[in-house]
């Protein structure tokens, strides 16, 4: 596909490279990561002005560059600027790009997490919700739409990229290459080619990095989000192959990261993995050595006021409850924080099922154990204040009414907990090995799917104040609204509970929402 090559200002100091994603990862949102979910949100459920002012307000710029951006492409921003220079590589809000562009401006690569607004838990809320389209499929057909994105050369990356892998799809969407995979290698070759006139393929496989390979981030990331090892190795059918195999980030790397992150005034820190408590593991048992020595070590730089985590295994946790213990006390004695937090997989309540297709979620002990695995990690996590978001999966294929009723079961005895369950419906994944298989949605839902979500509403209603009281933190005007606003949504929430619980949908609309499939007229 043939660009036009833009003209802007005279005496163009612009960067060769840009880096954007749409609107809604552009955002340091209000009282923490979490609220990032909200942007699967239908468009229409909360008024534009609203959500980017007071739910997802948008990271701050300097010259241009956003100060704060996803740590997936500040990574990539570190491969490119290691090969062509920083000044030829710039992280540019999508809102700015017009700005920042210029006649030197050759590529622009995004990044995105759910380009098409497909993946769960956005598919769910389109359907229940049936307003309007996902916001951040809105977004990103926004910035898609740009003239300039016609007149660069763009290359669409990151986690979700596999929704873009189609020639004709690209075309209408104004993209030149789709790269698949890992970036750190191959995105640099693919523009040194771009530069040179070449034309690679389409659409690329990333090349798997060592770790050395990994270069050190160079400005700071949303939430202070720090990568600490890549990969899980329980093999869940579910889930990617990326996330087979563990790669673990030295910790003076680490502590670079972090460092930057404070150098650039942003001093709360999250620890990201699937797994922190497995840090430095060999196979399922965790170093519990070197994980308290990552914690330690991040807790006392100088500039880190607060510490969390993106995920951990219930496994883990039920198999190590000293680690649980040791890393809290650590966390809590040396910062002014007394909880922590991470997201976490329940999946199913049902053995069977994660027998079938994650026989490795429940290791170090068996499938056939796994209701208590769940139960007793979430006292041990209770017990140490730790407060947990988790996802349930609807319409595993071959998933039976008795499977359903384990899942209600276990969360009733969940009751209590500090905990948010989500349960989301399953989408075939490319890659993933189940990838052949049919998505769930609304339509095919059983009395029992519909009590599981009643159940698991139920539950999140009772712990939302829990949440509110740990996760504000600011006394503006803006936070008061969002306080507000999220105890109004859940009064109008509540009113479905009940009918969900007798097995009922909460609408009387049986038909899948038509807005859960991208409109590409506009195109």
């Amino acid at each position: 596909m043939s660009k036009i090559r833009g003209l802007f200002h005279k005496g163009d100091i612009s960067p060769k490279i840009i880096l954007t994603a749409d609107e809604t990862l552009m955002s340091q949102y209000r009282w923490g990561m979490f609220v990032g979910f909200s942007t699967c949100i239908p468009k229409g459920l909360i008024p534009d002005w609203m959500f980017f002012s007071i739910w997802s307000p948008s990271v701050k710029s300097k010259n241009g560059r956003v100060l704060n951006a996803d740590c997936g492409l500040r990574i990539i921003e570190a491969s490119l600027a290691d090969k062509f220079g920083t000044d030829e590589v710039a992280v540019v809000h999508p809102n700015d790009i017009d700005k920042v562009a210029g006649d030197r401006t050759e590529i622009i690569a995004i990044t995105g997490h759910d380009y098409l607004g497909i993946n769960p838990p956005t598919s769910e809320f389109v359907d229940i919700v049936d307003i309007g389209p996902p916001l951040n499929r809105v977004k990103f057909f926004d910035l898609m739409k740009k003239p300039i994105m016609k007149e660069k050369t763009v290359i669409a990356g990151g986690k979700s990229a596999w929704q873009l892998a189609d020639e004709s799809l690209m075309d209408k969407l104004n993209i030149d290459y789709v790269h698949l995979g890992r970036g750190e290698i191959t995105v640099p070759e693919i523009v040194e080619s771009i530069f040179n006139g070449e034309k690679p393929s389409r659409i690329i496989e990333g090349k798997e990095p060592n770790v050395d390979n990994i270069p050190n981030i160079k400005g700071a990331t949303i939430h202070g989000l720090v990568e600490v090892f890549r990969g899980c190795g329980r093999g869940c059918s579910f889930c990617t192959p990326t996330m087979q195999k563990l790669h673990f980030k030295p910790i003076e790397h680490i502590l670079q990261d972090v460092q930057t992150n404070v150098n650039f005034g942003q001093h709360s820190i999250i620890l990201h993995s699937e797994d922190i408590l497995r840090y430095g593991a060999k196979g399922i048992k965790p170093n519990s050595e070197q994980v308290l020595d990552l914690f330690k070590q991040v807790v006392s730089t100088e500039g880190v006021d607060k510490i969390g985590t993106s995920h951990l295994a219930l496994a883990t946790v039920y198999s190590n409850p000293e680690l649980v213990e040791s890393v809290t006390d650590t966390c809590y004695s040396e910062l002014e924080q007394n909880s922590l937090g991470a997201q976490t997989g329940i999946e199913t309540g049902s053995t069977r099922l994660i027998a079938r297709y994650m026989e490795g979620k429940s290791l170090p002990e068996s499938p056939e154990k796994w209701q208590e695995v769940v139960k007793q990690a979430y006292g041990i996590l209770d017990d140490n204040n730790w407060i947990t978001a988790a996802t349930l999966i609807n319409g595993l294929p071959s998933e039976t009414t008795d499977d359903i009723n384990t899942s209600i079961e276990l969360v009733k005895d969940l009751k209590g907990t500090s905990s948010l369950i989500v349960p989301m419906n399953f989408v075939s994944m490319k890659g993933s090995a189940l990838d052949n298989e049919e998505s769930f949605t609304m339509d095919k839902m059983k009395p029992e799917h519909w009590q599981l979500m009643g159940e698991c509403i139920e539950h999140d209603l009772e712990i939302v104040p829990h949440l509110l009281k740990n996760y504000k933190n600011d006394t503006s005007i803006k936070s008061w609204i969002l306080e507000h606003s999220l105890k109004k949504t859940g009064k109008r929430i509540n009113k479905y509970v009940n009918r969900m619980k007798r097995g009922e949908p909460p609408t009387d609309n049986t038909e899948p929402s038509k807005w859960l499939n991208p409109d590409l007229s506009d195109f």
